[in-house]
């Protein structure tokens, strides 16, 4: 075996060359924590359940079904303490989903102010969309059709709001 020439080790890195591996190492260091910031930004990291618990994601909302029958402002005043509100149908798609899972008739947010049906969020109600069995003021929701009905009778409600983004 050879020794090496004296003064000289035999596997010398140039300076050089070792700041370029420590820079290209910070580099890709800088890479990992920029696509872990993004990635944590949109909630990849840390994932957040889109919805509560014992709340049901549909579509890009959430629903809470509840158990207990109250009246239709004490399920409005429950919804309005979870961040949510009575549930607002916005098309026949989600008239159709809460069909599937109202086996209990709950109350959702839509009342008669008048003459006419208002949503609780505001929005205009459209009566050719849903039509309305009833001449109460609250409406709640049978398997297959909506109804109306006096607002302190007691049944579930279901409550409704965006799920997590």
């Amino acid at each position: 075996m050879r020794a090496a020439p004296a003064g000289k080790r035999p596997w010398r890195v140039s300076d050089t060359t070792t700041r370029l591996l420590l820079g290209a190492i910070a580099v890709l260091l800088f890479a990992i924590l920029v696509v872990m910031s993004i990635l944590a930004s949109k909630g990849c990291i840390k994932c957040e359940a889109p919805c509560p618990e014992d709340w049901l994601l549909y579509g890009r909302k959430c629903y809470f079904f509840s158990e207990e029958p109250r009246d239709w402002n004490t399920g409005r005043q429950y919804c309005h303490s979870h961040e949510a509100a009575l549930a607002v149908i916005q098309s026949q798609k989600e008239l159709e989903f809460m069909f599937k899972f109202t086996r209990r008739e709950p109350w959702i947010g839509l009342r008669r102010v008048g003459d006419e049906f208002h949503w609780v969020n505001g929005d205009p109600f459209d009566p050719d969309t849903f039509p309305i069995a009833g001449p109460g003021e609250c409406v709640f929701v049978e398997p297959t059709r909506l109804v109306s009905t006096d607002c302190l009778m007691t049944r579930p409600w279901v409550c409704s709001k965006m799920a997590y983004t």
